[in-house]
Formats: structure tokens, C-alpha cells, sequence
């Protein structure tokens, strides 16, 4: 099967957006490298093989500036309860909170409520919040991209 570049990607407002954050994903980048250093090495192989297998339609390059496949940005929305999927058990999330909120991170399996901290294996939601604009930018790896390309889990 052939993998498909993300049409959204060819709109010069996204294209715009990816520039404005390449220099705090560069700042996400560099502690994945020193945190866990094989989880980086796997998103830069996937980016790197991305090249070679992926198509786009017309083709152009794209600066994708994370060592993560995905991005989604999630603006004053609540999320319901939900397990991330696309992602092996070993290839951990990142969530970055950013407004000023007062929302809270609920991980049901532990009956927990945390202050707005990432989650991946256990099943969790930000319900309603009180005040504030609250944005998210949920970036993940692809399990099947990474079977696709032939490239191993950490």
C-alpha cells in the first residue's frame, strides 16, 4: 500500500504554521534526543524514509520539523475519554498544553486527575473547563507508517 502525504500539508497557511513552530518542536526534538534517545532515532528514521515511500499530489518538499509523524491541534475543545491507537505501546506521546486554562487530565483506570499532564497507554480525557482558552498540540508516530517502512520500535 502506498502511503499518502496529508493534503492539508499543500495549503500555504499550514505550510506557514509548520515554519512558525519549527523552532519550538526543534526544543521538543532535543529533549526526546536526551530522554529517550531511541524514540527520537525512530521518528528522524520514519521522517528520513519518508522520502522514498511517501507520495504527494504534485509532489513538493515539506520542512516537517518534529520527530513525530503527527500533528493535530486541538483548540477549546473537550476530548472524551479515549485510548491513542495509531501508536505502539513503546512509542509514547507528546501532548503540549499552551492558554491559560484550568484544565485537568483524567486517566479513569487510575481514578486519577492530574493538572493537565500527557497521557498514552491508559485510557483518558480533558472534560469541561472553568475558564480560559485551552490549545493542544497532540503529537504521535504512526504505528503503521513505522511497519510500512520497515522500521523497528523502540
Amino acid at each position: 500500500d502506498r502511503v499518502y502525504q496529508s493534503s492539508s500539508l499543500r495549503k500555504g497557511v499550514v505550510r506557514q504554521w509548520l515554519q512558525d513552530i519549527s523552532y519550538a518542536e526543534e526544543f521538543w526534538n532535543k529533549i526526546a534526543e536526551i530522554v529517550l534517545p531511541d524514540l527520537a532515532q525512530v521518528g528522524k528514521d520514519a521522517i528520513s524514509a519518508n522520502g522514498d515511500w511517501v507520495i504527494s499530489q504534485p509532489p513538493f518538499p515539506i520542512g516537517w520539523p518534529s520527530i513525530y509523524l503527527g500533528i493535530d491541534v486541538i483548540v477549546n475543545q473537550e476530548t472524551p475519554p479515549h485510548l491513542d491507537q495509531v501508536s505502539a505501546p513503546s512509542l509514547l506521546d507528546l501532548v503540549v498544553s499552551l492558554g491559560i486554562h484550568d484544565a485537568h487530565f483524567h486517566i479513569s483506570e487510575l481514578g486519577t486527575i492530574f493538572d493537565y499532564k500527557p497521557g498514552k497507554v491508559l485510557t483518558h480525557s480533558v472534560p469541561k473547563w472553568g475558564k480560559g482558552e485551552r490549545i493542544a498540540l497532540a503529537h504521535y508516530m504512526k504505528d503503521a507508517v513505522h511497519n510500512r517502512f520497515g522500521l523497528p520500535r523502540p
